[in-house]
């Protein structure tokens, strides 16, 4: 005699639903560590810049509405940062020759301190002004994550760009020669 066949039991859903979370999970938190930064509201690409503005070396006042009219570069840097000292000759020159008498500014925010900054500047002279930002207050106001970061802005005062986890050189250098030229054409 012949004993009954046991009714076939269907797989369990449970495992791979418990796989699938899993994943999800993940793909969530790599997310969340390698998002890519992201200026606080009212401080993205198509907003009317804020006001950007605070105090040189010399306790003198700087402000991004002393350029108005003109495309400008703010470039988040240090002194203690190599790729942003690699960038500085190229980024004097350009200012000095490319963009001279052209509707362009280059607005440095230095994450040092007044002191550190004047030593700098006496070997190595920047034709624009710097924000002393020694507590990087400015700096983390703009989400600012790596050093060197930029936020372009328009002859409009409107935010063209950021680059707030390092810069390109070259693709923001295009960008800048794009906005300069739609504001000589205006």
């Amino acid at each position: 005699m012949s004993t009954p066949a046991a009714p076939e039991s269907k797989p369990s859903l449970r495992p791979l639903i418990l796989v699938l979370l899993g994943l999800v999970a993940v793909v969530v938190a790599v997310r969340l560590v390698w998002r890519d930064p992201q200026p606080p509201e009212g401080k993205r690409v198509g907003n009317v810049c804020p006001e950007v503005a605070g105090y040189d070396q010399d306790d003198q006042p700087v402000k991004l509405s002393d350029h108005k009219g003109k495309v400008v570069l703010i470039s988040f840097w240090a002194t203690w940062c190599p790729p942003c000292r690699q960038q500085l000759p190229h980024e004097r020159e350009i200012v000095a020759v490319k963009y001279k008498d052209r509707p362009f500014a280059l607005l440095g925010v230095a994450q040092d301190s007044p002191e550190t900054i004047k030593e700098f500047l006496k070997s190595n002279p920047l034709p624009w002004p710097n924000i002393v930002d020694d507590h990087a207050i400015l700096s983390k106001s703009w989400r600012v994550e790596y050093l060197p970061s930029a936020v372009l802005v328009d002859h409009t005062g409107v935010i063209r760009n950021v680059w707030l986890d390092g810069v390109n050189p070259d693709a923001m250098w295009a960008e800048v020669e794009k906005l300069v030229g739609e504001a000589e054409r205006k």
